[in-house]
């Protein structure tokens, strides 16, 4: 005989992200538990409970670091010391931490590095203090969509979260061939999804972003010679 299922039975989820404001990374936490049988209206209750409570959080931390910054004299400018000798153990100790953040394996953070023109062996301290930059931004930006996306779903049921039409992926498909990019991997890298998973709104913000560069890669293209 089976044993009874308790009745206050219930699942755990928690959400970490990492916050920019200015020149500082906060990180809020938020745990939702709800029982097992839980419905629809009360899950998005929940996720709207939270979104109100983040919004309250970011709004509390921006103004006490406006206030901080306030009562402090400006820092002085970092000076890098030794930009061509080799990447130092921290930075390649921050790359590797940045990397567990966003989930990436070690063939999708070198194909990233490469389209930066940087060699994760040999690289400098300069060239690991850009990548470490530009490695933050795109962890800044699949948040921001994420919290955005959160945001949508508990206003709206928008059809920017229905996946993406088949007319958008081959869209997508011709312009990663013209620039020589592999799309599934240029998707996992900005939204964390293989291409054929992309919602219409993910498809669309690439396409705009892919479009744009080709129509200025065409503005600066020289004229030809008379």
């Amino acid at each position: 005989m089976s044993a009874p299922t308790s009745p206050d039975r219930s699942i755990t989820r928690t959400y970490r992200a990492a916050i920019r404001l200015g020149e500082d990374f906060i990180t809020l936490e938020e745990t939702i538990s709800l029982p097992l049988d839980a419905s629809d209206e009360d899950i998005q209750q929940a996720v709207s409970l939270g979104w109100r409570i983040y919004t309250a959080q970011r709004e509390a931390i921006t103004q006490q670091i406006a206030s901080v910054r306030e009562a402090q004299a400006p820092p002085a400018p970092i000076v890098m010391r030794d930009p061509e000798s080799p990447a130092s153990e921290k930075q390649r100790n921050y790359i590797a931490a940045l990397q567990d953040d966003l989930s990436w394996t070690n063939e999708q953070i070198a194909s990233y590095a490469a389209e930066q023109h940087v060699d994760l062996v040999t690289m400098t301290k300069g060239q690991a203090s850009g990548f470490i930059d530009s490695l933050k931004k795109v962890a800044e930006d699949r948040t921001r969509y994420t919290l955005d996306q959160s945001r949508g779903r508990t206003e709206s049921l928008s059809t920017a979260t229905q996946p993406a039409s088949e007319k958008q992926i081959q869209a997508l498909a011709r312009i990663a061939q013209t620039r020589a990019l592999d799309l599934d991997v240029e998707t996992h890298q900005r939204f964390g999804v293989a291409s054929d998973a992309l919602t219409d709104e993910q498809a669309r913000a690439l396409l705009s972003q892919w479009q744009s560069r080709a129509a200025r890669s065409r503005k600066i293209e020289p004229l030809p010679e008379s």
